[in-house]
């Protein structure tokens, strides 16, 4: 009978041990919760590197086609805010060569306007 009452107390034991109130992710699902959450955050850059190391590491895991689909918006987003960036920078010169063809012009204009009195006297 103590046998009988210490085999079902670990069985008990045992089957707790194994059971969790909440499914348990484990590495790989530690590893894709940490993307998500850096995501959410506004962390994209550490997003996209967290997601493909998710990736690399658990490529055959039931969540890498969600984690796949996660992080192709980030994906184009960073290329965008690169390409943005590089917009603004090649905006930035243009916008300091207008203001060097503008004083051109009106050093030309300047001159233009000395050679027209001195032509008329």
């Amino acid at each position: 009978m103590r046998r009988t009452w210490l085999a079902l107390l670990l069985l008990l034991v045992a089957g707790c041990a194994s059971w969790a109130p909440w499914p348990f992710r484990g590495p790989s699902g530690a590893a894709l919760a940490r993307a998500d959450r850096l995501a959410a955050e506004g962390d994209y850059g550490a997003a996209l590197a967290a997601y493909d190391q998710f990736l690399a590491e658990y490529p055959d895991d039931g969540e890498a086609a969600r984690a796949r689909m996660s992080r192709e918006p980030l994906a184009e987003l960073m290329r965008l805010r690169q390409e943005l960036a590089r917009l603004r920078a090649d905006l930035a010169r243009r916008e300091a060569d207008l203001v060097k063809v503008r004083a051109d012009l009106e050093r030309l204009k300047q001159i233009d306007l000395r050679l027209e009195r001195r032509g008329r006297k």
